[in-house]
């Protein structure tokens, strides 16, 4: 199948491996593969399915797009969907600068010290997670992202491989209603979720002018659409948009990391947890990726 490929530059400390692992113990990453040490997407362009492999190429990291209809075009959107995928247009000199001055958040970063916070490849695909992962342990919620994608997403082959494609907000928002109720979706969930992809679909939900406000307005505008609360919100702000500022203070799993990194076993209280946080402006949402990541190697221990 016609590929196209580049290598692109990372800064010379860059852990892709911590990415790689990342990926591969993700809930959310249910359109994602990982095959050896090469990162696997598909996904849907006007020009056709298209599939973006990434990997280390010296310093660099190799990114091939293929498809029947794989153009110059193609390999320039794989690129910037990979640099925002993996946060690499970020400058992190700063907060490798408070890792090695904060103890908290040395201890939330553990030996992850060049690793970088891994995004969800597109803030509709964010939105969807995020209201499916509500109310529910993680582990139903990645058996229902796999059920949708099943039910309403496409799927394509390349080289005789299949992998799944994320569904268009349109298709979502028409999705038969009875047929999501068979496969465990609450009535709720999928009144959200429908609104949600509608709102998208007909550009009431816009996530390129979302990304232009203050947080704080970007948070406020999420959460004025049905099913979607400060959580979810916080969720596509921080890993849908990639947006910096956001600390999600509220969220259990965060306060149980910091309390873990003070010693104690938690949760810290979330005026405890906004407090701390004062001490890492501007890097908010990366604290709390890998806060979330220590909490599994809190889990497995030593």
């Amino acid at each position: 199948m016609p590929g196209r490929e580049t290598t692109i530059a990372v800064p010379a400390s860059y852990d892709f491996g911590a990415a790689l692992s990342f990926v591969r113990e993700s809930p959310s990453a249910v359109l994602e593969s990982v095959d050896g040490q090469t990162y696997r997407r598909a996904w849907r362009t006007e020009r056709g399915f298209e599939l973006v492999s990434v990997e280390r190429a010296g310093s660099g990291l190799r990114v091939r797009v293929e498809g029947s209809r794989a153009d110059a075009e193609s390999l320039a959107h794989a690129v910037q969907r990979v640099r925002h995928i993996f946060s690499l247009d970020i400058d992190a000199d700063a907060f490798q600068e408070l890792v090695v001055t904060d103890p908290i958040l040395a201890r939330l970063v553990g030996g992850d010290r060049h690793a970088r916070p891994v995004l969800i490849a597109d803030p509709f695909e964010c939105l969807v997670w995020a209201i499916i992962g509500q109310q529910v342990g993680v582990g139903f919620a990645r058996t229902l992202r796999q059920a949708l994608v099943h039910m309403v997403g496409h799927e394509a082959t390349f080289e005789g491989s299949r992998f799944r494609i994320m569904p268009e907000a349109q298709a979502l928002a028409c999705a038969d209603e009875e047929a999501l109720r068979a496969l465990h979706f609450s009535r709720a969930k999928i009144r959200y979720l429908r609104t949600a992809a509608q709102a998208v679909a007909e550009g009431a939900l816009d996530f390129a002018a979302l990304a232009t406000l203050p947080w704080a307005q970007a948070l406020a505008a999420l959460t004025s659409f049905p099913g979607i609360g400060p959580w979810t919100a916080e969720m596509v702000l921080m890993r849908g948009l990639g947006i910096r500022s956001v600390w999600p203070a509220a969220d259990l799993g965060l306060r149980r990391a910091l309390a873990h990194a003070q010693g104690g076993s938690g949760p810290v209280s979330e005026a405890c947890a906004r407090a701390l946080a004062v001490s890492w402006s501007g890097w908010e949402a990366w604290v709390a990726y890998f806060a979330w990541c220590s909490l599994t190697r809190h889990t497995k221990g030593p």
